[in-house]
């Protein structure tokens, strides 16, 4: 579902699976069973978890792709007259014209980066970083990926430190750099193998963006600050109420033209977001792939909650919104799958231990669970139902889901009915869950949604053996 870079294991769109993009496995009515059935189920539900996670990472890395993930900044300034000589030869070099010799253009790139030393020309200026860029492009050419990666990184090491010296980046050039620095530490993120070097990267350079953001509106701010106390919550302990919570896919957010047709609300005010946005929000989608493949749900879901609320309010193409709310709902799934776990692994102590049986601390802990887990599980339905309600209302989004220009509308719509299908599954409502898998598989073969399909073939399978295995057990009875 999230799918994000082919070159990591993280791909960033449907989250669900359900997921980023995929993981699958739900409520169970009970959770005591005995020792074998339990082992098994907890088993089954692990890789079904990994399967939503797959379907997410691989969505959310769709987000990413779909916006280009990268293009080199090639400035279009006038270099001066020594360096763009030995430019010009640079560029003959990786031609045709001299068989794509790369590793002689990296020698006349090196070489006018060595001009711009000797002229002082600034290195933060367009001129000295676009050439720094073409030297990573070589070594890319090159299969040279380390050195390519510590070119990317000493960039984006020169911009950070620029943009957090007072006076040194004039405050019209600010927003123009962190676009910038923003695209090239997704590009970064391509060639670096280190997963905890690029993920301190990326929260780094979020933080400092998204404080370029709440520096020019107060009132997201405030918002933010509310937001993040919300998504705490899901994560300390607390009871939550799934009252609390409000989904994004509404009439209210997501406009539609005469035609029926999506298109962006241009009434509200995304000027704090520009002229970075498009790159701020996809960086968003990779940091939260990143916390999903290490297993930190929490963390991809208190980001994924704010990007949401986010993207509405910076007016992001539709399309990303409706993705974005699936994709949270697949996060919510997967965080009610971890409350469930320490439910399982609760009571499991508690009957290993007769002392326990009574402790006030261990019941308070459960009830606290349990009611985080089902809130989670119900979040996670109205996020998906949202996505299907909204279509059916508007009913070319479902209808002619290969005229959309946008991938991410049906790809939405798809993972939506899967999730809501397997949700349906593990509350045994077989005959409604089998309808939404089948209606999900006929959605994704249109698609051609791959990920999407396998999965939901494979739940339709379970779901069509447990109504029979029902219908054995209902027979031999009578």
């Amino acid at each position: 579902m999230l799918r994000v870079f082919p070159k990591f294991s993280i791909v960033n769109r449907p989250l669900f699976g359900l997921t980023r993009q995929s993981l699958k496995s739900f409520h169970c009515s009970s959770l005591i069973r005995n020792a074998a059935n339990a082992y098994q189920q907890q088993q089954s539900k692990q890789q079904k978890n990994d399967k939503i996670q797959r379907i997410v990472l691989s969505l959310t890395g769709l987000s990413a792709l779909s916006y280009g993930i990268w293009y080199y900044y090639w400035p279009h300034h006038t270099f001066p007259r020594p360096v763009a000589q030995v430019l010009r030869k640079g560029l003959w070099a990786e031609s045709d014209k001299e068989q794509f010799d790369y590793q002689k253009a990296l020698r006349f790139y090196i070489e006018a980066l060595d001009e711009c030393k000797k002229l002082k020309v600034d290195t933060i200026s367009d001129e000295y970083t676009g050439i720094e860029l073409k030297v990573a492009e070589m070594y890319e050419k090159l299969n040279m990926f380390e050195e390519a990666t510590g070119v990317y990184l000493e960039i984006l090491y020169r911009y950070f430190d620029a943009l957090h010296t007072p006076d040194k980046v004039p405050e019209d050039k600010r927003p123009d750099m962190i676009r910038r620095d923003l695209r090239i530490l997704i590009k970064s993120l391509e060639t670096n193998k280190d997963v905890s070097v690029g993920k301190r990267n990326l929260l780094a350079h979020l933080l400092m963006a998204q404080e370029e953001v709440l520096s020019r509106s107060p009132e997201l701010k405030e918002f933010f600050e509310r937001r993040k106390q919300k998504a705490k919550n899901l994560f300390q302990g607390k009871a939550l109420e799934a009252s609390d919570f409000k989904t994004f896919v509404n009439e209210e957010t997501i406009k539609l033209d005469d035609e029926g047709y999506m298109i962006l609300d241009l009434q509200k005010n995304s000027s704090a977001w520009e002229p970075f946005k498009e790159e701020f929000f996809t960086a968003r989608d990779l940091y939260t792939a990143f916390c999903l493949s290490s297993k930190d749900i929490a963390a991809a879901l208190s980001c994924k909650m704010t990007t949401v609320e986010w993207m509405v309010m910076a007016d992001m193409p539709p399309g990303q919104i409706l993705l974005s709310q699936a994709n949270l709902g697949s996060l919510l799934y997967l965080q009610g799958e971890k409350f469930e776990a320490e439910i399982y692994q609760l009571e499991k102590k508690r009957e290993e231990d007769p002392s326990l049986q009574n402790a006030e601390t261990l019941i308070k802990s459960l009830r606290h669970l349990h009611r985080n887990r089902d809130t989670c599980l119900e979040m996670a339905t109205q996020c998906y139902d949202s996505v299907i309600q909204f279509a059916k209302k508007n009913s070319k989004l479902r209808f002619n889901m290969k005229d959309q220009l946008d991938p991410s509308v049906p790809q939405a719509i798809a993972l939506s009915t899967y999730g809501m299908g397997v949700l349906n599954l593990h509350q045994g409502l077989l005959a409604k869950s089998e309808k939404l898998l089948k209606d999900s598989i006929s959605m994704a073969r249109e698609i051609d949604f791959q990920e999407l399909l396998k999965e939901a073939r494979s739940e339709l399978d379970k779901a069509e053996s447990l109504r029979l295995e029902k219908k054995d057990k209902q027979e031999t009875k009578a």
